[in-house]
């Protein structure tokens, strides 16, 4: 994980189909990126927050829980979706993609 901070925009777009997983809090990832900007794009009855991101150079990322039905700030096992170089550069091990 680079110590370089990577300059974040939110995009109003969900993810596609999930291409790997991030295991961290959700508080850790409000403080890398920011708060849920596109939960309500999402299917209100599986997801509880969603993320759409895009860096200066045109990469976006995707993350969301699926499932999860406890309090969202308990959860720790999210999906992603985008650029992985930008996912791993983000969130370095905690990001597993397929």
């Amino acid at each position: 994980m680079s110590n370089k901070k990577i300059k974040l925009s939110p995009v109003q777009e969900c993810g596609g189909s999930k291409t790997g997983s991030l295991t961290i809090t959700y508080d850790k990832i409000v403080a890398k990126i920011f708060e849920p900007n596109a939960t309500e794009l999402d299917d209100p009855d599986k997801v509880k927050a969603s993320w759409g991101f895009v860096d200066d150079k045109g990469r976006k990322g995707f993350i969301w829980c699926y499932k999860y039905y406890g309090e969202i700030e308990e959860c720790q096992f999210w999906s992603v979706d985008g650029d992985k170089k930008l996912l791993t550069e983000i969130f370095g091990k905690k990001a597993l993609l397929f």
